[in-house]
């Protein structure tokens, strides 16, 4: 069981710094332009703002192990969301003008699998959640 443990962990924080690093991208891209990019595709240009702090302050959480759950819960929203508004038509690998969703749907399968599987791994959760792991 350690072994799991370990390497759901591993997995938690390796999405978790793949949505950090993409939440803080977009911070120094300018919330602004990135906004203007959401409403160019037809998504409300609030979301650039929501999508961006979900992304560091739930890869912060799967970094750190507390509230991964949650966190997962939204990140697999936000890659349906992506794959569904944006890069479905240009198929799995893109069209050569917009990605494809095979990144997205990775990480769609890893939030889902994060999401179901609660008591696995290590974390500052389980300093909070009477023995619930991470």
């Amino acid at each position: 069981m350690a072994v799991q443990s370990w390497i759901y962990t591993i997995m938690r924080v390796v999405v978790g710094i793949i949505f950090l690093a993409h939440g803080i991208d977009k911070l120094d891209s300018g919330l602004d332009n990135i906004a203007g990019w959401f409403g160019s595709v037809g998504l409300p240009p609030f979301l650039a703002f929501l999508v961006a702090y979900i992304e560091i302050l739930g890869g912060a959480a799967l970094i750190i192990g507390l509230g991964s759950r949650w966190a997962a819960i939204l990140f697999a929203v936000i890659m349906v969301g992506a794959i569904v508004t944006v890069k479905l038509p240009a198929g799995l690998l893109g069209d050569g003008k917009t990605a494809g969703y095979e990144l997205d749907l990775a990480l769609l399968a890893v939030s889902l699998f994060i999401a179901a599987s609660p008591k696995l791994g290590y974390g500052v959760g389980q300093l909070f959640e009477s023995g619930e792991r991470a």
